[in-house]
């Protein structure tokens, strides 16, 4: 057996339709049918659309089923003495107040401290303010953010 190369530049080359490919680009793209006698299943689910009209009578005869008069609105129905059965809505109140409360008396706290502090002769006394001082500034940036004001509010 001889081997030709795929590719010769002196050899002319054969267009796809001399090569038995057909002519019909759309029969070339049409599979052949397996059993004859056997319709082949469409490869994708196709959109058919209906008329507006009939889409309106079919939903009006679901209403009218379901027994409801598809002419009448929500409001006739409330005047027929059926009340709907809405969702029903809670009203709550967001109470800050005790977080508030501890914010104000940290900070007073600290305004007290840091008085005392600039006030006081005896060293020792002084760096226990300041520890003191630095607990109640701690404790401070820890409440005084929305994060703990959220986590902290009292829902009523």
């Amino acid at each position: 057996m001889i081997m030709m190369p795929v590719f010769d530049p002196d050899r002319p080359v054969r267009p796809l339709q001399a090569a038995g490919k057909g002519n019909d680009p759309q029969k070339a793209q049409e599979p052949e049918e397996k059993e004859p006698g056997r319709p082949q299943k469409p490869d994708l689910d196709r959109y058919i659309p209906e008329d507006r009209k009939d889409a309106d009578n079919k939903a009006a005869g679901n209403r009218a089923a379901a027994g409801k008069d598809p002419d009448k609105k929500e409001g006739d129905e409330k005047a027929d003495g059926n009340k709907a059965s809405g969702p029903k809505t809670e009203k709550c109140t967001a109470n800050t107040d005790k977080v508030d409360r501890e914010i104000r008396k940290l900070k007073k706290e600290k305004e007290e401290l840091e008085q005392k502090i600039n006030m006081e002769t005896d060293e020792k006394k002084v760096e226990s303010l300041e520890k003191r001082l630095e607990q109640v500034e701690r404790e401070l940036r820890q409440k005084d953010n929305d994060g703990y004001r959220r986590r902290n509010t009292v829902f009523s």
